[in-house]
């Protein structure tokens, strides 16, 4: 099936029908469902992330679970794109999910695959 972006209320997502589509910037939009939410990307922003990490069930037609997958394009577009200030709170979240759901392809993100390597770096940055 072929999803529009942006999508809009009323609209189909894999999820089920869009009750909300809140904008995170020109290539992105928060959704939500009776039984999800989730991100959904433009084909553009899409083709800006890295082949490998566009292989989940939906993320090939740019739609990313909320749960499991939506640091996947906060962390490879860069999280400016989604926050004008992005804070640490919210990279620390990224970089945790990254390192739960999606570990094999951590590096493609930018994040070391191990935790405690990376804690350790951030002290070095003074994070």
């Amino acid at each position: 099936m072929s999803y529009p972006f942006p999508p809009t209320v009323g609209a189909y997502s894999p999820w089920g029908l869009v009750q909300s589509a809140t904008p995170l910037g020109p290539d992105a939009v928060l959704v939500s469902t009776p039984s999800h939410g989730g991100i959904r990307v433009s084909g553009r922003a899409l083709s800006e992330i890295p082949l490998p990490l566009r292989s989940t069930a939906y993320s090939q037609g740019g739609w990313f679970e909320e749960d499991c997958d939506w640091a996947i394009p906060y962390l490879a577009l860069g999280l400016h794109r989604f926050e004008a200030e992005p804070g640490e709170r919210l990279r620390e979240a990224a970089r945790r999910t990254a390192w739960t759901y999606h570990r094999a392809h951590a590096a493609l993100l930018g994040v070391p695959a191990d935790p405690a390597l990376a804690e350790a770096i951030g002290h070095q940055e003074g994070r």
